[in-house]
């Protein structure tokens, strides 16, 4: 069963998110450098309590082929990568791990939901990692890696209700 018919999708009940970033690596001694201040505790989205959100899919690109892409990674350890968590829970990301950009990602599926208890709080993104300048990127100043999200922002509070205590849920 696809993921959006585990949501409610009529006007009232839920609404359709689209958050893009970009994030900017420099060169600097034959390598780009994503661990830039620019590239940390970025604002994805505001976050309304009483909401429930569903990360549906993400995708992922840069500026050059995805073969240099691919042949431009070093470590695991230096591997690019973002993080999500909510502004005043920092500690607390939204995926247990923080997410490897090693591949390029089209509309890759995500079963993640997630809420905030506090009146106003945002979902934010830091962006990570090294990559080695391949010949494919000889004159590619900066790289630029773009992160894209589908989410899905659930206000039908018997949704929610039913989400937050399972043995509601009627079956």
């Amino acid at each position: 069963m696809p993921i959006i018919d585990r949501i409610p999708l009529n006007e009232n009940a839920s609404r359709v998110r689209y958050p893009v970033l970009r994030f900017s690596a420099p060169f600097a001694v034959g390598q780009y450098d994503f661990g830039q201040a620019g590239n940390q505790n970025v604002r994805l989205m505001a976050l309304q309590p009483n909401t429930l959100y569903l990360l549906a899919a993400i995708s992922f690109y840069a500026n050059v082929k995805e073969s240099d892409w691919l042949e431009s990674m070093d470590t695991q350890a230096n591997f690019p990568n973002f993080r999500l968590h909510k502004e005043f829970e920092s500690s607390d990301s939204i995926y247990p791990e923080p997410v490897q950009c090693v591949n390029y990602m089209d509309g890759v599926e995500q079963l993640v939901y997630f809420r905030t208890l506090r009146d106003a709080d945002n979902l934010l993104i830091s962006f990570n990692g090294i990559i080695n300048q391949v010949d494919g990127m000889v004159g590619v100043d900066p790289v630029l890696a773009e992160v894209n999200f589908t989410m899905y922002q659930v206000t039908d509070q018997a949704f929610i209700r039913r989400y937050l205590n399972p043995n509601e849920r009627g079956h």
